[in-house]
């Protein structure tokens, strides 16, 4: 029989559920969406299998289909960061409002629009770096990057205008100088097929469970190399 802890550790990973679901409710087989991650232990044909907390079997079979988005996370260098690209910088504000940035993060706009919001297609989801399933929710941008504190820059929308080291980023709230460096870590996202799902591979899914996470049947699927050995729920993507 599963605890409660088990039991309630899918109902955990929803994505902006408002409402605390009762006993009988979290019972139910209806397909809910939510989110797993963790290693690629397994792959077979369309389906690969991950370790996770939470699954309450410490693992989830994901299926993949045809629309399926999957999107992998390359190193970049500041060469990629062009016009028309949308990105995400994170670094050092000026008094000014310049930032010079300690990460870039770059994708490809969809319909020409840099969107927000995590789960949107690749170009308009959430920056890279995502937060642990459950969301983000503090106010911060996503992905743990440290931060914080009055100096705490943040930029993100498309590049506008690019000079040498120097690129100007246009957002919802207009537009912010960001300082690039040899220093400024620069990844990418692209899309990517399914056979590039592999085993060690880091994989942020989201999808809909009628098992409480067992299996999933996954609508985006963000793939990362470990860091440091691990999988820790922030995917540079």
């Amino acid at each position: 029989m599963r605890t409660a802890t088990t039991t309630c550790a899918w109902a955990l990973a929803l994505l902006g559920a408002t409402v605390v679901l009762s006993a009988p409710a979290i019972g139910a087989t209806k397909p809910v969406a939510g989110s797993v991650s963790g290693p690629v232990v397994s792959v077979k044909d369309s389906t690969f299998t991950l370790t996770t907390s939470l699954s309450p079997t410490g693992r989830s079979k994901v299926a993949v289909g045809s629309k399926t988005a999957i999107t992998e996370q390359l190193a970049g260098t500041i060469a990629d960061v062009k016009t028309g690209m949308c990105v995400t910088a994170i670094g050092q504000k000026a008094k000014n409002g310049t930032v010079t940035a300690t990460r870039v993060t770059l994708t490809q706009p969809v319909k020409g629009q840099c969107g927000g919001g995590f789960g949107t297609r690749p170009g308009g989801g959430r920056p890279p770096g995502g937060a642990p399933p459950g969301g983000n929710r503090t106010g911060r941008p996503p992905g743990g990057f440290g931060g914080g504190g009055a100096n705490f820059g943040f930029a993100f929308g498309k590049v506008s205008a690019a000079k040498s080291s120097t690129i100007t980023v246009k957002g919802r709230q207009g537009s912010t100088k960001v300082l690039l460096s040899k220093k400024t870590q620069v990844g990418k996202t692209e899309q990517v097929g399914r056979a590039a799902i592999v085993p060690k591979l880091c994989a942020f899914v989201r999808g809909t469970s009628g098992d409480h996470g067992v299996t999933v049947t996954a609508t985006d699927i963000s793939l990362s190399k470990p860091i440091s050995g691990a999988c820790t729920g922030r995917f540079t993507r």
